[in-house]
């Protein structure tokens, strides 16, 4: 099975499970905030943290895009601060068609395309974390 079809099967069965019984015709997003030092932090950019040194756990969300796709974006903390460590946009049949990931220190930001990006991040992020979105872990599903 090619990473592009593992990806997209992947995350729609997880927001399946998640959202069953959920109105998704209303304005909605699957977030789990970003934890460092066992407290939890608004996924803000910018949004700095109580101190600079210490563990630190990934934020998600998870929305529509408004144009028939959606956007996931995962947050961490660098230098004490809330900041994007990847954004990856999917299109309506959740796709992954490319995103932003962050390299920090390493390197600048890049675009990458969707197979690629399934191929080096979204694949074995999912395969890590196996039935990744749920209350369990965290998430909550908020409406606007």
């Amino acid at each position: 099975m090619s990473s592009t079809k593992f990806c997209r099967d992947a995350l729609r069965k997880e927001i399946l499970n998640f959202t069953k019984g959920k109105d998704l015709k209303q304005k909605w997003k699957i977030e789990k905030k970003v934890m460092y030092n066992n407290k939890e932090y608004p996924n803000v950019k910018g949004h700095k943290c109580d101190d600079d040194s210490g563990m630190w756990k990934m934020g998600t969300e998870l929305s529509p895009d408004g144009e028939g796709g959606y956007y996931m974006i995962h947050y961490t903390v660098v230098w004490g601060k809330v900041t994007w460590n990847a954004e990856l946009r999917f299109n309506s049949k959740m796709t992954c068609v490319g995103g932003w990931l962050n390299y920090f220190a390493t390197g600048p930001s890049k675009f990458i395309k969707g197979k690629e990006m399934c191929d080096d991040y979204l694949k074995p992020f999912l395969q890590e974390n196996e039935e990744y979105i749920t209350s369990a872990h965290g998430f909550n599903f908020i409406t606007n």
